[in-house]
């Protein structure tokens, strides 16, 4: 299964004062799929990317004039790599400055790679194909160093704790940093009450949902549980085990569920369920990254 999160278009800030260069970068950039933004100042450019990162939008490439007004772009590029919101935004200068001394300077400053104007399309489209490949590359690496910082938090509780709640909540907490989701619970199976009870949840209130009890059969968790098999769900709509009384509480909707079953020698004591991916849908990365965090537990609470 694809990655989607990969085939989201890019964000590309577009740095230049020439008002007829603007419009032709526009026009080459119509090309592509991608989302562009406009700035006409150095200072514009570095109010607009803290502006978007400050509201959770991040631009991901700066096409940057060396000679824009007030703040010319070895300043921004110098100001933007020091941000530490914005210093992984990539930058390509774009400059009518064929010196070498020039491109070195932004090259040395933390620029990814220049253009000497004028340039032709293909070129254009080419270097930004290029940086946006190891933009790529590294948020996945960025994302994989993340994801098995939060396992071994988890290992950490598990052999240094004997408070389950101590290791349910590390847990809970490191799933939604890393999985970055609306809302998650982790449900055990309690033979006294015969039913699933959730011990552990986050969500768009305080207590969402905790110590409610459902039947093995009902909703995807229940479903889950009940067959100790995993499901990843993009579209609950579809999903013939999807329960609005249990999938969805409190007037929250869900979108998309992952949810995988905590098992001790093969029998199933619980699931962790996780609902609506802020990045677009669940990925098979994530369903492997949660039955690992799901194992860590389930020895937890052996």
């Amino acid at each position: 299964m694809q990655d989607t999160q990969q085939s989201v278009a890019p964000r590309i800030l577009n740095v230049e004062d020439d008002a007829e260069m603007v419009e032709l970068m526009q026009s080459m950039l119509g090309l592509v799929r991608c989302e562009v933004e406009v700035a006409y100042s150095g200072d514009e450019a570095l109010l607009l990317l803290q502006r978007e990162a400050s509201a959770g939008h991040e631009i991901d490439l700066m096409l940057l004039d060396t000679m824009v007004p007030e703040m010319d772009g070895y300043e921004v590029i110098t100001r933007v790599k020091a941000d530490p919101e914005l210093r992984n935004t990539s930058i390509i200068m774009t400059t009518a400055l064929d010196s070498i001394s020039n491109k070195t300077l932004g090259l040395g400053l933390g620029a990814d790679d220049y253009l000497t104007k004028p340039f032709d399309p293909q070129e254009l489209l080419a270097r930004i194909d290029a940086v946006m490949r190891i933009r790529r590359s590294e948020q996945a690496l960025r994302r994989r160093t993340q994801e098995l910082s939060a396992l071994l938090e988890i290992n950490r509780m598990v052999t240094s704790s004997l408070e389950l709640d101590e290791v349910l909540a590390a847990t809970m907490q490191g799933i939604r940093e890393i999985l970055q989701v609306e809302a998650g619970s982790l449900v055990l199976v309690d033979e006294e009450v015969g039913g699933i009870v959730f011990r552990k949840t986050f969500g768009p209130e305080p207590g969402w949902i905790t110590g409610r009890t459902i039947q093995p059969e009902e909703g995807i968790v229940g479903y889950v549980v009940q067959s100790g098999e995993p499901q990843l769900v993009n579209d609950v709509e579809r999903d013939p085990h999807f329960s609005v009384e249990v999938d969805e509480e409190m007037g929250f909707t869900s979108r998309t569920i992952l949810c995988v079953p905590l098992k001790i020698r093969d029998q199933v004591i619980g699931a962790i369920e996780v609902i609506n991916r802020l990045g677009g849908a669940f990925t098979h990365q994530d369903l492997e990254l949660l039955q690992a965090m799901a194992a860590s537990v389930a020895v937890a609470v052996d």
